[in-house]
């Protein structure tokens, strides 16, 4: 007997709140956007804390608010 599962039978063990429905995902799954958005933001703070001190003052940004966004973790808005 083999052990591998056809992937009907792995559908069918998985409740059907897990699953897409129409194209969304399922209750409590991140959509892409929501992907895309948080590695957007890690990106730019990453970015931020690379930026020295006359950059931040030509852009309006003090040293401590650059800081402070770029030890922000990703998923906080």
């Amino acid at each position: 007997m083999s052990n591998r599962v056809l992937t009907t039978e792995i559908a069918r063990l998985l409740p059907q709140e897990w699953l897409a429905v129409r194209g969304r995902p399922a209750h409590g799954a991140p959509s892409w956007d929501s992907v895309r958005a948080a590695w957007r933001r890690y990106r730019s703070r990453q970015n931020i804390a690379q930026l020295d001190g006359h950059i931040l003052k030509d852009i309006g940004v003090s040293f401590a608010e650059a800081e402070a966004e770029a030890n922000k973790p990703f998923w906080r808005a």
